[in-house]
């Protein structure tokens, strides 16, 4: 646990210093609501606006993530294996890269009401889904992008992340859009429950994949 506590404060770290690629990440969430906001002139409806938000966060997500094992590449990947076990590095790196895809969301969330002054009636639901789905996006991608990394196949990122993650994006949708309407609590939780099982079962395909794509 410490190990992996470590590994997260060397992620933060790394991230700080190369802030060109946040800022990178930050233009095009500003520059794409921006653009959805003169097409659309301001005035789109909620389910929209869901679409819109999850389209973008999406995109983000591929951006922020796919570079995971990218900084680990040549003497840095054998430095790590040096200092820890193939579990405590994808543990550090689905953790960070949750906290990374639900901060960017959250960023994502405020623009979007700047832009559009729509709203989600149920903010805590809609936040415990994008808690969710930051989770599903980070146990995923992290592990595509050791895949990518270790191959050096960029295109397999693309050819094996969409068709993976469209189950899970398609109960995050319906759940936002839940998160608009007074429906039945029985409703939620199966949503809910779904977007959980989903997370868990990436989460031990990440711990199962991860230690075979770590070795030389």
């Amino acid at each position: 646990m410490v190990n992996i506590l470590k590994l997260v404060r060397k992620e933060l770290q790394l991230e700080w210093r190369q802030k060109t690629a946040l800022g990178t990440i930050f233009i095009y969430v500003l520059g794409t609501s921006f653009l959805i906001y003169l097409v659309f002139q301001g005035h789109i409806t909620i389910p929209v606006w869901i679409a819109l938000f999850w389209v973008i966060a999406l995109f983000t997500t591929v951006n922020a993530v796919s570079r995971s094992f990218l900084k680990d590449a040549n003497e840095q990947f054998y430095y790590l294996r040096s200092i820890a076990t193939p579990l405590e590095i994808i543990f550090s790196k689905i953790i960070y890269n949750a906290f990374l895809i639900t901060i960017l969301s959250l960023i994502i969330y405020l623009v979007m009401i700047l832009f559009f002054n729509e709203n989600i009636d149920n903010k805590g639901l809609f936040l415990l889904t994008i808690i969710l789905g930051a989770i599903g996006f980070s146990n995923l991608f992290t592990l595509l992008s050791a895949i990518t990394a270790r191959t050096q196949n960029f295109v397999l990122l693309a050819i094996l992340g969409i068709p993976i993650i469209l189950p899970l994006l398609l109960l995050i949708v319906k759940m936002s859009e839940l998160s608009n309407f007074a429906i039945q609590q029985k409703d939620i939780y199966m949503h809910l429950g779904a977007i959980a099982m989903l997370d868990v079962i990436t989460l031990i395909l990440s711990i199962v994949l991860f230690p075979y794509i770590w070795r030389d």
